[in-house]
């Protein structure tokens, strides 16, 4: 056991938190496809691999990928390599490797700029974010862009202070690089700003870097790398009109709609603090803490710059992407990992000595911690309860409302996974509590990282495959597939989940066939929610007969598979021309 341990305690540090952060983040990897992001994004993989179109890879509708394609080029790369076959898991691998890359990279900068204790925290209280470690299971480039973006900003912190030399000026590009290819020129953006913010903290002049050489070189070698893909795909999209798409994925969705904008995703400002605050959870309940530490100047003076540094990347983040007019969840992703780094610093960069009286932000820190654990203990108490009664009297939305049931049944039916967490859970608490009995900050903050990444696996692991399977059309595609045969297949509208699981032969309902029915002599069937009915003329819809009902949750009600009436006589050659085209 002995010799185990020290083997263990041999293995590069960077190593053993690559297989952890693999181990955790890869929970619910295969679970089913749900709504159109994801699904899009896989049909984009598999045009590249089965179709090798490399520049410009089209989804089963046609449609043209609209984002830099590093993130597809990567998982179309390992698909090949592992078989050729794309599925739920090799299109999600990218953002899982990159999520355990980026966890990494935050534990080695914490541990260099504020100590070993600090890098460990900061990449278990990462883990343990439900909004990081949902998105490393999720075939979408934000993850890719997360990461790419975290590198190049902690590479450019010496330079601030020092100036950079020419071998990480060449990596800060590159990175750069292969960053705006994931998702374009925010991330120049994003690190601008960040930097501005960190720069006025200090008291220096932000447009004083300008006057450097080492900025230039680095977006220089940025914009050679991107160009790369830019220049072509401009060059073969102008029947696309690629130049018109990237604007509105660059310009148009930050612009309101007032004043040319795509209008697309337009929340209220306060939209993106609200799901940053949500996905941080329970984390976010230590602001008050962290607030109080920067408000009465608690931390220690030589760690306070790296700290700033991070906080401004938090800043930034709610800056840029509350100004804009589209706001989606996917956008609070890079302020997670400097966040985690902010919380961890609580435990390990106050002022006050073990010796002397403690500050007034680490009273609150450890009765916050308490109050994180107990509510913890709390709330498996309360779903066991809830468990033998009902949850209609809490009138929750209807995947909230299928969560808390599911959360529930496990605790009840003392399934592994949360028999796995309530262990965990208690073991927290009472290190929790001892830590404060003897204010031990170390001891505090690992029990909390404990329960935090506890309680992502079991959501991640357990939780969310439930919901998606009461959610995702994969059953429901196959018994399609078997009642019609050879017959044709429509969908209502654009739906990229269904016809991933069916295949490319689904494509939208013609409007000839939704306003007269299907030709004479063919046999049509639709797929689409109730509402989606809608589409049909009124005369079609009353004769259409409806074959297989799914159980499926979701908004629009369950999913159906509709046959069509034939069209009247006199309407019959229009439709069928409608069919041809």
């Amino acid at each position: 056991m002995l010799a185990a341990k020290r083997r263990l305690a041999a293995l590069p540090r960077p190593l053993v938190a690559t297989v952890f952060a693999l181990v955790v983040l890869g929970q619910g990897l295969a679970t089913p496809f749900v709504k159109d992001a994801e699904p899009q994004s896989a049909q984009w993989i598999v045009d590249i691999v089965q179709h090798g179109r490399w520049l410009m890879p089209l989804d089963y509708y046609g449609l043209v990928d609209r984002k830099p394609p590093l993130f597809y080029w990567l998982a179309a790369a390992l698909a090949e390599a592992t078989g050729g076959h794309v599925d739920e898991t090799r299109a999600r691998a990218v953002s899982l490797i990159a999520g355990a890359i980026l966890a990494v990279l935050v534990l080695e900068w914490t541990a260099r700029s504020l100590g070993r204790a600090a890098g460990w925290l900061a990449f278990f209280f990462l883990l343990g974010s439900y909004a990081f470690a949902s998105r490393a299971t999720t075939a979408l480039t934000d993850m890719l862009m997360a990461a790419l973006l975290f590198a190049v900003y902690s590479m450019i912190y010496p330079a601030l202070e020092s100036g950079m030399f020419r071998r990480r000026i060449v990596g800060a590009g590159l990175l750069l690089g292969l960053a705006i290819l994931t998702k374009g020129p925010i991330v120049i953006v994003l690190i601008a700003i960040a930097t501005a913010f960190y720069l006025l903290m200090c008291r220096r002049n932000p447009l004083s870097i300008l006057t450097r050489g080492w900025p230039w070189a680095i977006l220089a070698i940025a914009a050679t790398i991107a160009a790369g893909w830019y220049i072509p795909a401009f060059l073969a999209g102008r029947a696309n009109d690629l130049a018109g798409v990237f604007s509105d994925e660059n310009f148009g969705h930050f612009l309101p709609a007032s004043i040319g904008g795509t209008g697309e995703a337009a929340r209220p400002v306060y939209y993106i603090l609200l799901r940053l605050l949500g996905g941080a959870l329970p984390l976010t309940l230590l602001l008050p803490a962290l607030a109080m530490a920067f408000a009465r100047g608690e931390f220690d003076p030589d760690r306070r710059k790296p700290i700033y540094f991070q906080l401004a990347m938090v800043l930034a983040v709610l800056f840029f992407f509350s100004a804009a007019s589209a706001k989606r969840d996917d956008y609070i992703l890079p302020a997670l990992p400097p966040l985690a780094i902010l919380f961890a610093s609580l435990f390990t960069a106050l002022t006050a000595e073990p010796e002397s009286p403690r500050t007034c932000a680490a009273k609150v820190r450890d009765q916050t911690c308490l109050l994180i654990a107990l509510l913890a203990l709390g709330g498996i108490v309360g779903a066991i309860i809830c468990a033998s009664g009902n949850l209609g009297g809490l009138h929750l939305q209807s995947s909230d409302a299928s969560y808390a049931a599911i959360f529930a049944q496990g605790f009840a039916h003392q399934d592994r996974p949360f028999i796995w967490f309530e262990t965990v859970a208690l073991i927290a608490a009472i290190m929790v509590t001892a830590g404060v009995w003897r204010r031990s900050a170390i001891e505090v903050g690992s029990g909390l990282a404990a329960l935090c990444v506890a309680g992502s696996m079991v959501w991640n692991g357990a939780v969310r495959p439930i919901e998606a399977r009461t959610r995702s059309q994969v059953g429901f595609a196959a018994q399609v597939r078997a009642l019609t045969s050879s017959s044709a297949v429509y969908v209502a509208y654009f739906d990229p989940e269904f016809a991933w699981y069916y295949g490319p032969g689904a494509p939208p309902l013609p409007a000839p066939i939704a306003r007269s029915g299907a030709p004479v002599g063919q046999r049509i069937y639709l797929v689409a929610r109730p509402r989606e009915l809608a589409r049909l003329a009124l005369s079609v819809r009353q004769k259409t007969q409806l074959v297989l009902r799914s159980q499926l949750a979701g908004a629009g009600g369950s999913p159906g598979l509709y046959q069509l009436p034939p069209a009247q006589p006199e309407n019959g050659l229009k439709a069928a021309s409608g069919a041809g085209k």
